[in-house]
């Protein structure tokens, strides 16, 4: 079953055509149908809960969460997701000069993440709307290398969150797709989208569950500004949890 895109906002068409025309496209969350697979979703946004710590900020900070997987998409026979076994994640210095240029280990995802029929169904839709951008003959896909990222990006009292201590960046792949899974507690956080030149394109808020926001990783730079906890919410701590895929052809 495709992942279900419903016809008032955006079709993957739209997406594809905002990507092209500008290198990148915000999707707003009311865009996806999450009410038949609720279960399934609520089951991902569960898996937010148990994150581990990321080992690799430069700074030293204790307000990133994550775990990651990897999959290969074939066109043929079937057009199935298959996950990688865990494995290294590597970006170059020359993408990522502050966490780029040896490879990092990050928790896996569980095994029920893994199999998530609606993270499934989100990724193969993102392997729709990038293999039509990429010139493929209608109704058919491409090969790709997806990497997932579950991130929780956590902020205190005492040390507010940074989604991106990179700053703005590009993350070393073909096409991007970053999606909000919530967040609660926090102010800030607004996404940054530049061009290479790092001109400010952009600043959007990603806000309500499944906003989205889709990129050609070669065209734009991108960065989030820092989170911080919202005095008014009366939390010792809030969050941002965000799905981060890339996509690579392969092939």
């Amino acid at each position: 079953m495709p992942f279900a895109v419903l016809p008032g906002p955006l079709t993957r068409t739209d997406i594809g055509e905002g990507i092209r025309k500008q290198g990148w496209m915000f999707a707003p969350g009311t865009g996806f149908d999450t009410g038949t697979g609720a279960q399934e979703f609520r089951q991902l946004k569960r898996a937010y809960e148990d994150l581990e710590p990321d080992g690799y900020l430069a700074d030293g900070g204790a307000y990133r969460f994550r775990r990651h997987v990897r999959y290969t998409h074939r066109a043929a026979p079937q057009g199935v997701l298959r996950a990688h076994p865990p494995g290294p994640y590597h970006q170059s210095a020359e993408v990522n000069p502050f966490a780029g240029g040896s490879p990092r280990w990050f928790a896996p995802v569980t095994g029920a993440v893994r199999v998530n029929p609606f993270l499934h169904r989100l990724l193969l839709h993102g392997v729709d709307v990038f293999s039509e951008l990429a010139g493929a003959e209608p109704g058919r896909t491409l090969d790709w290398e997806v990497d997932v990222h579950l991130v929780r990006i956590r902020a205190g009292a005492e040390e507010e969150g940074l989604p991106s201590p990179e700053g703005v960046h590009r993350d070393g792949f073909d096409y991007i797709s970053l999606h909000l899974i919530g967040r609660a507690g926090v102010t800030g956080g607004r996404s940054i989208v530049c061009d290479p030149s790092e001109r400010p394109l952009a600043r959007p808020l990603l806000a309500a569950p499944m906003d989205s926001l889709y990129a050609d990783d070669r065209r734009v730079l991108h960065g989030t500004e820092p989170v911080r906890l919202d005095p008014a919410a009366g939390r010792a701590y809030g969050y941002r949890d965000m799905l981060l895929t890339s996509y690579r052809r392969i092939g």
